[in-house]
């Protein structure tokens, strides 16, 4: 599955529900790259997926809110928007978190 998560506030129970199949990716666009950030509140429960499941960030987002690869946490995938498309052909069920 591809969970696209776009919108904030985050919630704890919607990072309970990731990490938990390894198969299963992230994409994180539109608002919610904002919570990709190293000090936010949210970093450590992101690390926490990484460590169980790619995670990718819509670059163009990021560049929109003027956040550098060096403002977010480690080991995420920067994708554009073929990468996007990649992932959304490598996963049949897709569900979008608001």
């Amino acid at each position: 599955m591809l969970h696209i998560i776009s919108k904030v506030p985050l919630t704890a129970p919607l990072f309970d529900r990731l990490g938990t199949n390894a198969s299963d990716s992230v994409i994180v666009i539109g608002d919610a790259v904002i919570t990709l950030m190293r000090e936010g509140e949210w970093a450590n429960y992101w690390e926490a997926v990484l460590a169980n499941m790619n995670v990718s960030v819509l670059a163009v987002d990021l560049a929109l809110r003027g956040i550098g690869e060096s403002d977010i946490v480690c080991a995420l995938n920067i994708v554009d928007y073929s990468g996007f498309v990649d992932l959304t052909v490598d996963h049949s069920v897709m569900h979008s978190w608001h």
